[in-house]
């Protein structure tokens, strides 16, 4: 829960520099490539502790996009809508999936010999 409560904040941050603050993000080199390995590491943490694993998988992949996206900044100019955008649906996705996994509580249908030690 605490790995996804952390991801969950840097994806609302993340959505804020992009929309709200994005000298932060532009000024900074190793802003992008930090931010997505953060997410990377988070995603990891949280991995132990999903119900359902593919929700850290996405997370693990957007940040591993995030920081791809940060090493070809850092190697050639990249148009700043591309930088927009990729970073507000990083940060939004992550923040939601992160989120729900948080939030998530699985509980399979008790089948019938279940049913029956019950009664």
């Amino acid at each position: 829960m605490i790995p996804n409560a952390l991801n969950t904040i840097l994806g609302i941050a993340l959505v804020y520099c992009a929309i709200l603050a994005p000298n932060v993000v532009s000024n900074s080199s190793r802003a992008l490539p930090l931010a997505g390995l953060a997410i990377v590491a988070f995603a990891l943490w949280a991995r132990a502790s999903d119900k359902l694993k593919w929700f850290s998988a996405v997370n693990g992949a957007l940040g591993i996009a995030l920081m791809l996206l940060g090493i070809l900044a850092l190697a050639m100019p990249i148009h700043p809508l591309v930088t927009f955008w990729w970073i507000f649906w990083v940060g939004i996705i992550v923040a939601v999936l992160a989120f729900w996994s948080a939030l998530y509580n699985y509980a399979p249908a008790p089948d019938e010999e279940q049913v029956r030690e019950a009664r």
